[in-house]
């Protein structure tokens, strides 16, 4: 049967669209937020963070994730976008953010209990169609209820990795639906044997297998953070460059 262009140009939208479906999640490559820095957006080679998707930005204490989300933060706010930031651990410094061009009277703060609530937040947030940008810091403090109100020990192996895959799964489809980036702030995790992993988050497998988006942070000299781009479904994989950092004043934007 010979098929009409119409019909031919319908099938190949549609291959285009299942070619980008992956891990049940479909995203537009195209629909970006910018991070605001030049050299990362680069890297990404979209110019920035898919909308629609989860991404990850992990690293050691000191490298520097909190400021670069910042800073994202100040970047999406200053094009007119909402953003949130979802405090799992109550370390928020709205006197550093601010040090940063944060407007914190149009930046919503919330601080959950638990995981559960977290994921929660998270989505109703995403649903709200108020943000444009959500983050999440860290994603190593979200600790199930039930692991809170026990006694130590009690919970049960393998009940935190659970909660974070069951919460993620539902989180990753609410993300695809509402256009928003959804950013974990992650610690690198630390391993006795074989000298450890650099490239190993805090969390178990979830986190990584639902992230569109993968960027380890690592110091690189004083003055001086290394990014390494470890997963992209929007572009290019393994970017890597560094940011100049300046105390007081962040990660500079200039390529």
């Amino acid at each position: 049967m010979v098929l009409s262009m119409t019909e031919r140009e319908r099938q190949r939208a549609i291959l285009r669209k299942l070619a980008r479906l992956e891990d049940g999640v479909l995203f537009h490559p195209a629909t970006i937020i910018p991070t605001g820095l030049a050299r990362l957006d680069a890297a990404l080679g979209t110019g920035g963070l898919p909308l629609g998707a989860i991404a990850e930005i992990f690293g050691a204490s000191g490298s520097g994730k909190t400021t670069l989300a910042l800073q994202m933060v100040r970047r999406a706010q200053s094009s007119g976008a909402g953003a949130a930031w979802i405090d799992a651990d109550r370390t928020f410094d709205p006197a550093y953010a601010a040090s940063l061009g944060v407007a914190l009277d149009r930046l919503v703060v919330v601080m959950p209990e638990s995981a559960e609530e977290a994921f929660e937040m998270a989505a109703k947030l995403a649903a709200s169609q108020a943000v444009s940008l959500l983050i999440v810091d860290p994603a190593a403090a979200l600790v199930p209820a039930v692991e809170l109100d026990a006694a130590i020990g009690s919970s049960g192996p393998g009940l935190h990795g659970r909660v974070l895959a069951s919460g993620l799964q539902k989180l990753a489809v609410a993300v695809a639906r509402s256009g928003v980036a959804l950013v974990f702030l992650n610690q690198t995790r630390s391993r006795m044997e074989g000298g450890g992993d650099a490239d190993t988050s805090a969390g178990g497998p979830s986190l990584k297998l639902y992230a569109a988006v993968r960027i380890a942070l690592e110091p690189a000299g004083t003055g001086a953070v290394r990014f390494r781009v470890l997963k992209n479904k929007a572009g290019p994989v393994y970017g890597r460059g560094e940011l100049r950092w300046i105390p007081g004043a962040g990660f500079t934007e200039t390529a």
